[in-house]
């Protein structure tokens, strides 16, 4: 992350990697039907409507799930500043932006605990509303076509929940410079940008072969990254996707059919 965040976002600098746990909330049907209590608060706010099931929602704080968010240095303020990033994986993933709320405001929580022990500072009550620290949530999409859409959620007529975050279009970056930077933490994004091809690829897949001679372990993990962009790669040809597998074969070994098994 330190070395690919400043290269997908210029003016980004990585301060530190963060591990934050995520809660996780446990909803349960109470049995029996609704009760009168359950209509009445439902009726107020909505007078039309009928309770067909109450819920009794537990919220779990040590969930034992963990997530990366990054504390970064950035020319656009000198506040504290945190950076939550969703990878997408499949173009067709309608829940990415909910986990990348979820996500946002757990980092939130995280900040505002961070920011109150830096500076010494337990004032703050109301996280949204904190100006002392930014929280900006991004997507990092490899599909052109499929950008995920903002959460636009509207109740007769009246927004009641709106959430944006930043898109990292990889159609947008130029493969030939981030080869030509020779950090090869990126290359596994190669496919996902313009100007990739089978050549430049397989400039790519041999100086990964060349830094990690002797780690077989580290150069799967690259490899099966860049193998499973390739074959999602909508900048590249059918033919030119077909070249760069060649390059590849020689690694199938240490290439994952599933990159994210443990």
């Amino acid at each position: 992350a330190t070395e690919i965040i400043p290269l997908l976002l210029p003016g980004y600098q990585v301060e530190q990697v963060l591990v934050v746990e995520m809660p996780d909330l446990k909803s349960t049907e109470m049995e029996g039907p609704p009760g009168e209590l359950e209509q009445g608060l439902v009726g107020l706010a909505l007078p039309e409507a009928r309770v067909v099931n109450v819920y009794k929602t537990e919220w779990i704080e040590h969930s034992g799930n963990f997530e990366r968010a990054y504390r970064v240095l950035t020319t656009k303020t000198d506040k504290p500043t945190y950076l939550v990033i969703e990878f997408q994986t499949e173009r067709e993933d309608e829940d990415l932006p909910r986990r990348l709320l979820r996500n946002y405001a757990t980092v939130n929580r995280y900040a505002l605990k961070d920011v109150e022990q830096e500076e010494g500072n337990v004032e703050h009550k109301n996280i949204i509303m904190n100006t002392g620290y930014y929280v900006y949530p991004a997507v990092l999409c490899p599909f052109s076509q499929a950008v995920p859409a903002p959460i636009r959620d509207t109740f007769q007529g009246e927004v009641m929940l709106a959430f944006n975050f930043m898109i990292v279009g990889l159609w947008e970056k130029d493969a030939r410079e981030f080869l030509n930077t020779h950090v090869s933490s990126t290359y596994f994004l190669l496919p996902a940008m313009k100007n990739a091809d089978a050549t430049l690829l397989g400039l790519a897949i041999e100086e990964l072969a060349q830094q990690f001679q002797g780690d077989d372990m580290e150069l799967g993990r690259h490899l099966t990254g860049l193998s499973l962009l390739l074959q999602q790669s909508e900048m590249m040809s059918e033919e030119e996707k077909l070249v760069a597998q060649e390059h590849l074969k020689r690694f199938t070994h240490l290439i994952k059919n599933d990159p994210y098994e443990e």
